[in-house]
């Protein structure tokens, strides 16, 4: 979560706090205090922990790799099909020309 989006929720929290104070509801501000608790401790894990905002880094380093083996197997069965016709057909020319070297004697 970003540093913006951290001080919303927790300026969300402060008002709804307020608001629970302002109608008596003990039970809302207690659950509002537990809130802004646990947002702030797990703020301060995250920094203390370098824990990124992205998806895990891990979990992006095995997709790029998927993707790569995933683009390298497409290439590598066209590149066989198109490869398979032309090594033919110079298997074809060889034994034709070793024929035709042949007749000569």
């Amino acid at each position: 979560m970003s540093d913006r989006k951290l001080t919303e929720k927790l300026e969300a929290i402060y008002l709804q706090s307020d608001i629970a104070i302002q109608k008596g509801l003990t039970s809302s501000l207690e659950l509002m205090e537990i809130w802004r608790s646990q947002i702030i401790e797990a703020r301060i894990y995250k920094a203390e922990n370098n824990i990124p905002d992205a998806p895990n880094e891990i979990e992006l380093a095995i997709a790029d790799i998927e993707t790569v083996v995933a683009k390298s197997e497409e290439r590598q069965e066209i590149f066989e099909e198109v490869d398979k016709p032309v090594h033919q057909s110079r298997l074809k020319r060889q034994v034709q020309d070793d024929d035709s070297q042949l007749s000569l004697f």
